[in-house]
């Protein structure tokens, strides 16, 4: 039998059709090599063709375990763990929007939310089914084109609210929220240095400029949180395509440039904005740097939570020396309610799992063999991690500021992306067996652009 007909028995056998090609190539090169090897022995180029397949065993019998090994599978588990925290997340929000209310507050929760967490569930499952592999390919297109639609919404279609540009409103659809569509160029980001791989230096100068506009376009709305969740998210992403030798270049070198400039950057951003920035600004910055509580503002906001917090019990409602109508943004603070009216034990159940959801698929993604998967969903569970950090230190009173939580945070357009993110690692997940690796191509077999 010949290599190309026991090859076309075997991949018949094989249901993944993302898998098939990997499996070819791989099987191809080991009777090529067999192959060199009965020739050296003095076979005839056909005879030792013949040998090396025979070698190779049965190919009904091989293509079935191959099915098997490489079988797209899904993640049930973390499926239905994310239902749960997704259903006890709005569950938790009506509660404590109701006692906000019955203090003398007002209700956030829009009629909208429940349908907008039914169709994030429907789009996550939808995505987990899409070949991830794919956004590798046109990724740098796809960046650009995100980049382009958030610069024209803020420049000629954004609603102005509190002085700032972080809503364009769609007939039907109703407020999109720019600052979240921002966060979908993280795992663009990914396959736009996978795209890079096998290059020196310049690959990763331009990693480092391809930051740059997502990050501004952030600063422009203006959404500070954002822009560095978005910068601490696409440094570690380059520092983990350092660190896996994706370039030809000095590893110690290049991270210690990429740490000094995380240092430099954001000291040189917080000088502008300490100096030259607006009031609330400042007074932002004096709130994270100083922690010093004032009458109004950021200082005031973090002083009654801080207030809220240290009536709290382990279990169970704490001595409230003030009603939650006084807490100015309650739907920023859910886990501050979590922990007034249902006690601390609570409140780390909740953050013990979404950590525990979170951390396992950040694992789950730098143990991947596909590289871009590995990238893109590392990428993904750091943006989380950051978004979850912010919350988290939010609502214990040391810092305000202002940031979506999954599962925590209310909102279509939030609700939607946190999914469309979520589906891309359950997508990684389910075919960590079946999708292939594209070797880099050297330089001199690349076309010149």
């Amino acid at each position: 039998m010949k290599a190309e007909e026991y090859l076309k028995t075997l991949t018949d056998q094989i249901r993944c059709k993302m898998a098939k090609e990997a499996v070819r190539d791989e099987l191809l090169c080991h009777i090529e090599d067999q192959k060199a090897a009965f020739i050296s022995e003095g076979m005839e180029q056909d005879e030792a063709e013949e040998a090396a397949v025979l070698e190779m065993g049965d190919p009904v019998e091989t293509g079935n375990e191959m099915d098997r090994i490489h079988r797209p599978k899904m993640a049930w588990g973390m499926i239905a763990l994310i239902a749960a925290l997704s259903i006890v997340g709005y569950v938790v929000q009506k509660l404590i929007e109701a006692k906000v209310v019955e203090a003398g507050g007002y209700n956030w929760l829009g009629s909208k939310n429940l349908l907008f967490l039914a169709a994030g569930l429907v789009i996550m499952i939808g995505v987990c089914f899409l070949d991830y592999t794919r956004i590798g390919k046109y990724a740098r297109k796809i960046m650009i084109s995100v980049d382009v639609l958030v610069f024209v919404g803020i420049t000629f279609f954004a609603l102005m609210l509190n002085g700032a540009a972080n809503f364009i409103w769609i007939p039907v659809i109703g407020p999109i929220t720019i600052e979240y569509i921002l966060l979908l160029t993280v795992p663009l980001y990914a396959g736009v240095l996978y795209s890079y791989r096998g290059q020196g230096y310049r690959a990763v100068v331009k990693g480092i400029l391809w930051m740059i506009l997502p990050v501004w376009l952030a600063l422009r709305i203006p959404r500070l949180t954002t822009s560095v969740t978005l910068a601490l998210s696409f440094v570690i992403m380059l520092v983990i395509a350092v660190w896996r030798n994706w370039f030809r270049i000095s590893r110690k070198k290049t991270l210690a440039g990429i740490f000094a400039g995380t240092v430099i950057a954001p000291a040189m951003v917080g000088a502008y904005y300490w100096f030259f920035g607006a009031s609330y600004q400042q007074e932002r910055l004096r709130m994270i740097l100083t922690r010093d509580p004032n009458e109004s503002g950021a200082g005031y906001t973090v002083g009654v939570i801080r207030q809220l917090l240290g009536d709290s019990r382990i279990a169970g409602p704490g001595n409230l020396s003030l009603e939650a109508s006084q807490v100015p943004v309650f739907q920023d603070f859910v886990l501050s309610g979590v922990i007034a009216y249902y006690g601390i034990l609570a409140a780390v159940i909740f953050v013990g799992l979404l950590l525990f959801l979170l951390v396992r698929f950040l694992k789950i993604s730098l143990g991947q063999r596909n590289q871009l998967g590995m990238l893109m969903g590392a990428g993904c569970s750091v943006l989380f991690l950051v978004e979850a950090a912010f919350y988290l230190l939010t609502n214990l009173g040391v810092i305000y500021v202002g940031t979506f939580c999954p599962f925590l945070s209310y909102g279509g357009t939030g609700t939607i992306v946190t999914y469309i993110l979520l589906g891309l690692l359950l997508s990684i997940y389910r075919y960590q067996n079946t999708a292939p690796e594209r070797k880099p191509v050297p330089r001199i077999f690349r076309k010149p652009v």
